[in-house]
């Protein structure tokens, strides 16, 4: 279905459960920039939930601090959002991007390609 970015070489994914500390369980780095996706588990089921990008404050400080479309930081905005729809867990992703803007042109591209498969953004992205 939804395909990887090979280009990026520094990587990374780890999963986030409602009684998880986000600040403790994200291994994305602090001081460089990128993308990453969020996949919902639940029930057994994988969902492609979100797809975001780090602006200049490092990945890890987009990931754990970045806004939810709740408008809540993320560190609070996933736990209750996985509590109210009975997630299992969030399986996240994350890559690092080279040069400046690449970030964003790199979510763009992602998201184009969902939709071209989905025929609709990630539910979060909405």
């Amino acid at each position: 279905m939804f395909q990887e970015p090979k280009k990026y070489k520094e990587n990374g994914h780890f999963f986030f459960e409602p009684k998880n500390e986000l600040e403790k369980v994200c291994t994305a780095p602090k001081d460089k920039d990128g993308v990453f996706k969020v996949l919902e588990l639940r029930n057994g089921k994988i969902e492609l939930v979100y797809i975001g990008f780090s602006n200049s404050g490092g990945l890890y400080n987009e990931i754990v601090n970045g806004l939810h479309f709740d408008k809540n930081p993320r560190n609070t905005g996933w736990t209750y959002q996985t509590i109210k729809d009975k997630t299992d867990a969030l399986d996240v992703y994350w890559y690092v991007t080279d040069g400046k803007d690449n970030q964003k042109k790199e979510q763009v591209e992602m998201l184009k390609e969902f939709v071209e498969i989905t025929g609709k953004l990630p539910k979060w992205n909405k």
